[in-house]
């Protein structure tokens, strides 16, 4: 298993830094997974984000930022520009690969780990379901906002990740923050801004 890679499939899917959190009540969360329904309508999605990437032995965290690029079913693009360039697009069952020139593929089709990540990347931008047969999955309330707190139950992801959490915004229940915590407990923080929801995404844009 490439670790950065699965580290960078897992990032897609991105949590404030945070006071206190408490369980939603049963209304809460009915009125909350109603509420995303209507994100399955989303078609395509372009947006920047901000990784901050916190390290036990770092002061402060490492800051890197980038475009995603989403067109429901099956491509997606997400591609680091500063400080330094990495891109990947997932797209017919492929990993495509440019790692400052350096390109590679991969089958995804064959490998399941990549194959379930990939379709939770997915469905979380787009208000999917989450598989908790995969996840333990909690539901929480910072304020005004939603928290879905991810804990993996399989072993294999479990040597990766501790935990996703994503948070959603109050206005419009997009997901506009993740947060990854390593078994270290090191985590990295996605911050999603200039979301464009449903406009018209050149073909390029999924290709190197």
């Amino acid at each position: 298993m490439n670790n950065k890679l699965l580290y960078f499939l897992i990032f897609l899917l991105p949590y404030c830094a945070w006071a206190q959190t408490r369980e939603m009540t049963a209304n809460e969360r009915a009125s909350f997974q109603k509420s995303l329904q209507k994100l399955v309508e989303i078609k395509t999605i372009s947006a920047d984000f901000v990784q901050y990437k916190h390290l036990s032995f770092m002061k402060k965290p490492v800051e890197s930022s980038g475009k995603l690029y989403l067109e429901h079913p099956d491509k997606l693009s997400w591609a680091y520009t500063a400080p330094f360039q990495y891109k990947m697009v997932f797209k017919d069952s492929k990993i495509f690969i440019d790692d400052q020139g350096k390109k590679q593929t991969i089958d995804i089709g064959n490998n399941k780990q990549f194959e379930k990540i990939s379709t939770l990347v997915s469905s979380s931008m787009r208000g999917g379901q989450y598989d908790e047969k995969e996840f333990a999955v909690s539901y929480l309330k910072r304020g005004e906002a939603d928290m879905v707190r991810l804990t993996p139950k399989l072993a294999g992801a479990k040597k990766y990740i501790k935990e996703i959490v994503l948070l959603f915004s109050p206005a419009n229940k997009y997901v506009e923050e993740v947060k990854l915590v390593e078994p270290s407990n090191d985590y990295t923080r996605f911050v999603i801004k200039n979301r464009k929801v449903n406009a018209t995404i050149d073909d390029s844009i999924f290709n190197l």
